[in-house]
Formats: structure tokens, sequence, C-alpha cells
């Protein structure tokens, strides 16, 4: 019983990583299509958004979540 709690708790945590690099590329998406010139702030975001992304697949691999996120872009 406490394994399905467990499995329910890396789950949720899952969720909650997928949603976090869901709205950090929604954010940085909107910024970059605005049509203007790109600034430096911009390109910055860019990364941030990709480093943030790739940290939500390491984390979720070195904890053993199995995850979708995680297994997309092998």
């Amino acid at each position: 019983m406490a394994q399905k709690y467990a499995c329910d708790d890396l789950r949720k945590v899952e969720g909650k990583a997928e949603e976090l690099v869901s709205l950090t590329l929604e954010v940085c998406e909107k910024r970059l299509t605005a049509e203007r010139a790109l600034s430096p702030e911009d390109v910055a975001l860019s990364s941030a958004v990709m480093t943030v992304r790739q940290s939500v697949k390491t984390f979720l691999a070195v904890t053993g979540i199995p995850c979708s996120m995680a297994n997309q872009e092998k």
C-alpha cells in the first residue's frame, strides 16, 4: 500500500515538473514572438528556459521517476 502512495507521489511530482516546463516555455514563446527586436534579456530567457527543462529532465532521471518528458528527446 505504501508503494502505491509513493508511486502516486512520484506521478504528482512528474506532473508538476511538466507543468513548470510548459509554463516557462509558454512565457518564453510569448516574449520571443512579440513583433520587436530581441533584447539580450530575451536571448538569455530562451537559454534559461532550456536549462530549466534539462534540469527537470535530469532530476526526474536521477530520482528514478518514470516520465514521458525524460523519454521524449533521447
